[in-house]
């Protein structure tokens, strides 16, 4: 049987935090926990973990003791999409069944297994859809990889819009287990509840300590409400 991949689409946790409103120790403790816990998924399931990253992001990666070894991809691209696409090109270039998620998605052994199994019994496409439109876990065959140039973070329609263009084609699509990702603190505390046990704690306290960088003290004069600035979507952009 071919080898396995997943690939990571992932900041280095420290600097998705920050991008996601979670800055701190907490908030990169808790990307660093999905990171790893896809890591351990990954490996339950056979697969090697090829982390795509900006090149900017390897060092600070190659600190952590669980991805000193790890095979690393560069994210190259303009948009998103195509960072996107040319990752997943990338690790189908190592040969094999691979599966691309994202660094801000809560791991999810089931999700793989689901993905690989569908792949490796003639589906032509695997995808996970996230609660909010997007994706959170794709894998295409190679002819299909331009389909993902095209998404856009934040958009709502990216399962369905897959879905559709997969069956103009003619593919045969495994739709696997849903699973929700973090795209701030909003999306953070609905997400809590359904999260195991070692993510529940890490959370919460991202979500209290995100609560405390945010509050105003005294010297400072709230905005008036209708100009406030209000709180990505899809596996994480390069920055």
């Amino acid at each position: 049987m071919a080898p396995r991949s997943v690939v990571l689409f992932a900041r280095e946790p420290g600097r998705e935090a920050r991008e996601k409103g979670l800055a701190g120790r907490d908030g990169e403790d808790l990307f660093a926990a999905f990171a790893l816990g896809w890591a351990e998924a990954a490996s339950s399931v056979g697969a090697r973990l090829v982390v795509a990253t900006p090149l900017v992001d390897q060092a600070a990666w190659r600190r952590r003791p669980a991805f000193v070894e790890a095979l690393f991809i560069r994210q190259r691209g303009r948009t998103f999409g195509e960072r996107l696409e040319d990752s997943a090109r990338q690790g189908a270039a190592l040969g094999g069944p691979t599966v691309v998620v994202g660094g801000d998605v809560s791991p999810s052994e089931r999700s793989l297994r689901e993905a690989f199994a569908a792949l490796e019994y003639g589906a032509d496409a695997a995808l996970g859809p996230a609660p909010d439109g997007g994706v959170s876990l794709v894998a295409l065959a190679q002819e299909d990889l331009e389909l993902l140039s095209d998404i856009v973070p934040g958009s709502t329609d990216v399962f369905a819009r897959l879905v559709r263009r997969l069956r103009e084609r003619g593919r045969g699509i495994a739709v696997v287990a849903a699973v929700r990702d973090v795209d701030g603190r909003r999306e953070l505390r609905s997400l809590v509840r359904f999260l195991p046990p070692a993510y529940r704690a890490v959370a919460r306290r991202a979500l209290s300590a995100a609560r405390v960088s945010f509050a105003p003290t005294r010297s400072f004069s709230l905005l008036p409400q209708r100009t406030r600035p209000t709180g990505l979507r899809a596996p994480p952009a390069a920055a």
